[in-house]
């Protein structure tokens, strides 16, 4: 079990590598080709539309062929398309490698997380998932340091080195065994099981964050640059804000498990809405760096107990391992996608203040639902 969850842990952090390594290149990308907001928003949320086409494709071969080379065959497209993004020279090739990114994504994440929840014991489903996703805020912590690293020695050669680690990875996974039984070959009549209220609830609360977090990442690092600090800087806040996401989504994996998810999501709506509150009056690129900070940890409050409610409640109703990440995959590729092009074209439109209060109003309108359903 062990080396398991190290290999997935593994998995996980590579994807979220690739994943944030853009976000210091924010301003360097919007400055070399003079990209609006809308349009930056649209290289970010092509990656969550990569994981949308790739997800129900993931999930039926992770059922058919098994996690082990459905794993193998998303990190190969992910390390790929990482490194030719390196050399893109235009928008068209950015969106269109940043798509195949997600894509690849989708995969290697469907098996990651397919092959350590169907090994797990029911009573400590929770923490793993925990485990599972603060190895991914690792990775996101990692990610702004090669984009910063990218800025000062140069994009092509970071992103080769990092689909290097990718291709090693992806030779990691023919170590571990795979499952002993595979995963039953999914059955797309039983989606409409996940239209009841908690499994709908909890694909809800897994694309609540990346719907937050999408937009963060592309108005805060304008803002940041347009107060004067560079690739370096930025990349070390959000460095730092992932680190303390990291050291709270186990325990909110071990709360769930015990005390069950009203709490910890609740908690996480309130100060969500609060701090976006705040934001728009944030008056320096200091107190901006640190209610980023803080919103790296409130934002995915919602994520690992919406994740364990989703499983529970899928499983329930007879929807397979696999299928049921697949349907995660999209729930969490659907926020990212929708987040990133609407946020930037709010901001476009009314500022960003716009973008922030909608998205205030988005976290009250969730904590509403939560409070009837569990």
């Amino acid at each position: 079990m062990r080396r398991l969850l190290i290999l997935t842990c593994a998995i996980v952090l590579v994807d979220t590598v690739f994943f944030t390594a853009l976000v210091p290149l924010v301003p360097y990308y919007s400055e070399e080709f003079g990209l609006s907001k809308f349009a930056v928003g649209v290289v970010n949320g092509s990656f969550g539309a990569g994981i949308l086409l790739g997800a129900a494709p993931g999930a039926v071969l992770a059922a058919r062929i098994g996690v082990r080379p459905t794993a193998i065959a998303g990190l190969a497209l992910l390390s790929v398309t990482s490194l030719f993004f390196g050399f893109a020279g235009n928008v068209e090739a950015l969106v269109l490698l940043r798509l195949g990114e997600g894509f690849g994504s989708a995969f290697s994440w469907i098996a990651a997380f397919t092959w350590l929840v169907s090994a797990a014991p029911e009573e400590r489903r929770g923490q793993m998932i925990g485990t599972l996703i603060g190895s991914a805020v690792v990775g996101s912590l990692l990610g702004p340091v090669v984009g910063s690293a990218a800025a000062a020695f140069g994009i092509a050669p970071v992103l080769a080195g990092v689909a290097g680690i990718g291709a090693l990875t992806l030779a990691a996974t023919l170590l571990v065994p795979p499952p002993d039984s595979p995963e039953t070959e999914p059955s797309f009549r039983s989606l409409g099981a996940l239209l009841r209220p908690r499994p709908a609830l909890g694909m809800a609360l897994i694309a609540l964050s990346p719907l937050l977090f999408s937009i963060l990442v592309v108005l805060a690092p304008l803002e940041l640059s347009g107060l004067g600090w560079g690739a370096a800087a930025i990349g070390a806040v959000f460095l730092v804000g992932a680190g303390f996401e990291a050291t709270v989504h186990p325990l909110l994996g071990r709360v769930s498990d015990r005390a069950g998810y009203r709490l910890p999501v609740l908690s996480g709506l309130v100060l969500s809405a609060l701090l976006l509150l705040a934001l728009p009056l944030a008056g320096g690129a200091w107190i901006i760096a640190l209610l980023v900070v803080l919103c790296a940890g409130a934002f995915n409050f919602s994520l690992t107990p919406g994740t364990a409610l989703f499983t529970k409640s899928s499983e329930q109703a007879g929807v397979g391992q696999a299928l049921g990440f697949g349907v995660t995959n999209v729930a969490w590729a659907s926020g990212f996608a929708i987040g990133a092009p609407v946020g930037g074209a709010l901001s476009d439109a009314g500022g960003d203040s716009l973008a922030y209060l909608t998205l205030a109003g988005v976290c009250v309108l969730a904590l509403l639902w939560v409070r009837r359903v569990i």
